[in-house]
């Protein structure tokens, strides 16, 4: 049976007590002829004979097969009998591949999230995207909204915003940690969205899968979810080290270990540190992310590794400003200029800090058998405080033509922590050329997120002069508090059956059945809001493999989402619903590294919550509906050139609701049109193999924000990459975001955020 190995290069005796256990192989050797000897490193897919014979190469050593055992012998000298060995073949790379491991370049060819299962990308019927840690690290990613600013179907708000928070739209459906999509390593990480960021370099991989997914997460966005996968232990050695400087005085250092620490224990230790301003005045991007791990496999069958993570961030929140005080919308003679703070040196600040720990199981009962379970606690504490700008017409129109901001406070502070648990069974059987691989699952999370907040007027600021240094004195009192404490628990028991028929046909139908409760109590009055649902949702795909490479599929899949406890007022709704058809081919040329993939699909969110003023009533009579194409290459066009393009169409808007404005209202921040393409060039064939040159373009068409009566303008954005290895040790790289320093500004519901001004890092890497 072919079998992933793992060794390092190591004395002959225990790369031989490392291969028994991780293939279960009997080898039988006298302590002397292993004596003083070395075996190389090892790392693939191999059957125990093969793995045997590439550790022994070399050695004058010799494997002979023994009533199932491999007894070890010298080789005879020259003269002897002739022994012939046998011939040995290694996989491509591609093979060893898995879903959770490390890959080399941008194509990743497997995934876990669109199946819970080690699944081949072109084997799964719904739009997957996976962005690698290569292409993570090529473009210098410092969160998870610049991670997939390459991803089509995908927007995010600036980096001002999503350093604090990692909120998404997905095909124009609202995705981030309150509507539980985002995910760390399957499982649910946070309870609200600014609990705090995922750090990407502390990631293997991001993965994204667009569209309604709750029969294998539960209660979801029709959107879809983001999945982030972590560094895990490596018993092959690893040692690197990095330092970064950039504008606005960045300074990084990073490190990541991992190895062996015995035959059957490897380690991981990833550490990152960074204290740097930012494009806008008095906010700073201060983290630190401390990440250990460690992985125990007793036997070829099991395998238990300890994840966990700790960060510490110090900045402060960019608060949203009225379109009519920016730069493109402003008429009035005063407006808030790009890099402007318009907060209280003194008073604001955002400090976080994040632990999570938990576990994963996995052991192999039988070559049809497989149990897998999951666990993580998580837990963060956010002081938050900042100054906003008034937004009443009265308020804007005096700022505009007087210059006197009128500013209040908002005193927040937020406490979550949560337990989050999946446990599965994995069957594969077969029938003739049928091949069912049916898992059977249940997941659960308890989460409870606590919240103070205090809002209240504060001293006016002079845009003319920018008056700094005006106390802020904030009054918290119960009666005046605005936050509560919420309860959520949800439990879902799942069912999926991945069928290949023959060599050519694959069939998926799962189904699941879901319990979610939230209990919010308001900490004002101890007020109390429950809702109690139960939802059911089911998928079904077909996928079809032609000879040449051509992979069609359709699929059908749905989710839901209950309704805030909050926004019921005392009523009991059912949860919203999503429904998605999805029709899609992908293609992978035979011996290529490269993947093409395209996707048709309608979205539809029905049952949405609407408020009818007639009636003072709330109504589950909203719809929303999107509808687009999509399309990606990424791999490698050449030996010299790899490539990432996307484009997406999106036509996302509201169907149905009780206000008739909303009607045909398109979906914040989702642009009809999309496209954006790295390409990464290297100089080996001209004499210079260390040196490579990226450059990327991303163009955002114009969106429309409710609020405002003109579209905010679309906008292309250049990126660029050089990168030089030295020598097989050092490393020296220059990123730079938005190259021309492009002006354009974000908005959403009548606030906007000004974009990302120009970033620019140099980083030197070591390994050894």
């Amino acid at each position: 049976q072919v079998v992933t190995i793992n060794l390092p290069a190591q004395p002959l005796e225990a790369a031989l007590h490392g291969l028994s256990r991780q293939t279960g192989a009997a080898i039988a050797v006298d302590a002397g002829l292993a004596a003083g000897r070395q075996a190389p490193a090892l790392q693939g897919r191999f059957t125990p004979r093969e793995a045997l014979d590439r550790l022994l190469a070399g050695s004058g050593l010799m494997a002979v097969e023994q009533g199932g055992t491999f007894v070890l012998r010298s080789v005879p000298a020259a003269g002897g009998a002739a022994t012939t060995l046998r011939e040995v073949t290694v996989t491509a790379a591609a093979d060893k591949e898995t879903a959770i491991g490390p890959v080399s370049g941008f194509l990743a060819r497997r995934a876990m999230a669109g199946s819970k299962t080690d699944t081949l990308l072109i084997e799964t019927p719904q739009s997957v995207a996976v962005v690698t840690k290569d292409e993570l690290s090529s473009r210098q990613a410092e969160t998870l909204g610049q991670a997939l600013a390459y991803t089509p179907g995908v927007t995010s708000e600036p980096t001002s915003f999503s350093r604090t928070a990692d909120r998404f739209r997905i095909r124009g459906m609202d995705v981030e940690a309150a509507t539980g999509g985002s995910l760390r390593d399957g499982l649910r990480l946070q309870g609200n969205s600014y609990d705090g960021v995922q750090e990407p370099y502390g990631l293997e991989r991001v993965e994204v899968v667009r569209g309604a997914a709750s029969v294998l997460y539960g209660q979801l966005s029709p959107g879809g979810l983001v999945n982030a996968v972590s560094k895990r232990p490596t018993f092959t050695p690893l040692r690197e080290v990095g330092l970064q400087l950039g504008n606005h005085s960045r300074k990084q250092v990073t490190a990541d270990f991992g190895g062996a620490l015995a035959d059957d224990v490897a380690y991981r230790l990833t550490f990152l540190g960074r204290d740097s301003d930012t494009a806008q005045r008095f906010i700073q991007d201060d983290k630190i992310y401390f990440a250990p791990s460690l992985t125990w496999q007793p036997s070829a069958a099991t395998s238990l590794s300890l994840l966990s993570f700790y960060q510490k961030t110090n900045t402060r929140f960019s608060a949203p400003l009225p379109y009519q005080l920016v730069d493109g919308h402003a008429t009035g003679p005063y407006r808030i200029s790009r890099g402007a703070f318009v907060g209280e040196p003194g008073y604001d600040e955002m400090k976080g800090e994040m632990f999570a720990l938990g576990y994963e199981l996995d052991h192999t009962f039988s070559d049809s058998l497989k149990l897998s379970h999951r666990a993580r606690y998580f837990k963060s504490e956010v002081d938050w405080n900042y100054l906003q700008v008034q937004t009443s017409a009265a308020a804007i129109r005096a700022a505009a033509n007087t210059g006197i901001l009128a500013r209040q406070y908002s005193d927040r502070r937020e406490r979550p922590e949560g337990l989050a648990t999946d446990t599965r069974l994995e069957w594969t059987a077969h029938h003739g050329d049928v091949e069912h691989r049916v898992l059977v699952g249940l997941d659960a999370y308890k989460t409870e997120w606590d919240s103070t907040n205090f809002r209240a007027n504060a001293p006016s600021l002079n845009l003319a002069t920018y008056d700094y240094g005006q106390p802020v004195n904030v009054v918290r009192t119960t009666a005046l508090d605005r936050g509560s404490l919420i309860e959520t628990t949800q439990a879902g028991l799942y069912v999926q059956d991945q069928i290949n028929i023959g060599e050519h046909w694959t069939a998926l139908l799962g189904v699941r059945h879901d319990w979610a409760d939230q209990k919010q109590t308001q900490h004002r009055n101890q007020a109390r809001a429950t809702q109690d649902n139960q939802a059911t949702t089911w998928r079904a795909g077909l996928v079809y493999k032609f000879d040449n490479g051509v992979v069609p599929y359709v699929s059908y899949s749905e989710s839901f989402y209950p309704v805030q406890a909050a926004d019921a007022a005392g009523q009991q709704f059912k949860p919203t619903a999503g429904r998605q058809y999805e029709v899609g081919v992908r293609y992978q040329p035979s011996g290529r590294d490269l993947l093409l993939s395209a996707a048709l699909y309608e979205l539809r969110q029905t049952d949405v919550l609407k408020y009818d003023a007639s009636r003072d009533l709330y109504l589950q009579a909203g719809e929303v509906r999107s509808r687009g194409l999509e399309l990606e290459a990424k791999g490698a066009l050449s030996k010299s050139v790899n490539v990432i393009a996307s484009y997406a169409y999106t036509d996302a808007r509201i169907t149905r609701s009780t206000i008739a404005s909303e009607i045909g209202q398109r979906s914040e921040d989702t642009p009809y049109n999309q496209v954006s393409v790295w390409l990464d060039y290297s100089f080996s064939q001209w004499g210079l193999p260390g040196l490579n040159v990226g450059i990327g373009a991303r163009y955002k068409g114009a969106t429309k924000a409710s609020g405002i009566a003109t579209a905010i303008p679309a906008y292309t954005m250049l990126d660029a990459l050089v990168r030089y290895r030295i020598d097989p040790h050092w490393d020296l790289s220059l990123n730079v975001a938005n190259l021309a320093d492009k002006k354009f500004t974000h908005c959403e519901f009548a606030i906007c955020r000004y974009g990302d001004r120009r970033r620019a890092v140099g980083t030197l890497s070591y390994r050894w």
